[in-house]
């Protein structure tokens, strides 16, 4: 079971944030001079798939710690539509793993023509795009060959955190970085355990807010590529709004609360809920509930994110083999998708 190449990508992870901390010389500071000469006064993040789910947390730490209004496009507004845009007060963040996917390309180029100053997040030193963008963020991730993108979509959650704290004006953040990765390499050992879940239900909910939806929608996305299970993402608030009518007894529901006023909403809104299902398994830093997910808190609360990612993918993976299915090869997928 360890001879999984995602699994190995996803075991990484604490050792890639730590060379991060080190090699990382990325034009923070050009972004953060910008956005303080108020030449950027909202965000536009243009991604698919797992990236896709970063640009949604992006879209909540942009708002709450720099009050930057930021909106995720879906490519195809440009690619399809042919819908064209005043950009010229705008940061067009693209964020593509591979840096390949001809619709992120055009949406780049288009972005610039209609006045953005644009932005490349990408694990690919030798993306076209790089060509073209204004600046190029780089993963640092090492070269990710799984289909299903783990440790990038990490170190992406890292780049956008990082960004935030030097345009707050925080200081020794390359420090606290290593200090994560030390804690994550301190607490490896402490796994998920795949039987928590029973795997012969194949449908359910993952309920999150804030950040923590975000989070949501990319465990949501790992579930169906790889599990080929049918975990939807809501908001805890939003999913009161009709969904809940589907939870049954044979419906797995997982909750996923983070140490802010987020998490206690999600708790609250549970409480509603939980009585549909037994199958409730819990995602906190709480030890004492049945059926619990557990994440160690880091001491910079905004990286919580970075910590739960880091134990839900080894897990993921584990799972999946757990059903008989090969992480390694998703049905149907490749790693680069061609859309436009």
């Amino acid at each position: 079971m360890t001879n999984s190449l995602v699994l190995k990508e996803a075991l990484s992870i604490p050792s890639v944030i730590g060379k991060f901390a080190f090699s990382d010389k990325n034009p923070y500071q050009e972004i953060t001079d910008l956005i303080n000469q108020k030449k950027i006064k909202y965000i536009v993040t243009i991604a698919r798939g797992t990236s896709d789910c970063a640009a949604l947390y992006s879209s909540y730490i942009f708002a709450k710690y720099l009050g930057l209004p930021s909106y995720s496009m879906p490519p195809s507004i440009i690619t399809l539509e042919k819908s064209k845009f005043n950009f010229s007060e705008a940061l067009v963040i693209v964020i593509s793993q591979s840096g390949k996917s001809a619709d992120l390309i055009e949406c780049e180029k288009k972005s610039q023509e209609f006045g953005a100053i644009t932005m490349l997040i990408s694990n690919n030193e030798n993306s076209p795009i790089i060509n073209s963008a204004n600046y190029f963020f780089n993963m640092l991730a090492g070269e990710e060959k799984s289909v299903a993108s783990t440790k990038s979509f990490v170190q992406t959650l890292l780049i956008l955190k990082k960004l935030v704290f030097i345009c707050q004006g925080k200081h020794g953040i390359n420090d606290s970085i290593k200090i994560l990765s030390d804690t994550l390499l301190k607490d490896a050992n402490n796994q998920w355990s795949i039987d928590l879940v029973d795997n012969s239900i194949n449908s359910g909910f993952i309920l999150g807010r804030g950040v923590g939806f975000a989070l949501s929608n990319e465990m949501s996305l790992k579930f169906k590529e790889l599990c080929q299970e049918m975990i939807e993402p809501f908001s805890s608030a939003e999913v009161m709004h009709g969904p809940k009518s589907l939870i049954q007894d044979t419906f797995k529901l997982f909750t996923l609360s983070m140490n802010d006023k987020s998490g206690l909403t999600v708790q609250n809104d549970s409480n509603e809920i939980t009585k549909y299902t037994k199958l409730v398994y819990n995602i906190s830093s709480a030890k004492d509930q049945s059926k619990n997910f557990y994440f160690p808190p880091n001491q910079i609360t905004e990286f919580d994110s970075i910590v739960i990612m880091s134990k839900f993918y080894p897990w993921i993976v584990r799972y999946t083999q757990n059903k008989g299915l090969d992480p390694d090869k998703p049905r149907y997928l490749t790693k680069v998708t061609q859309t436009f």
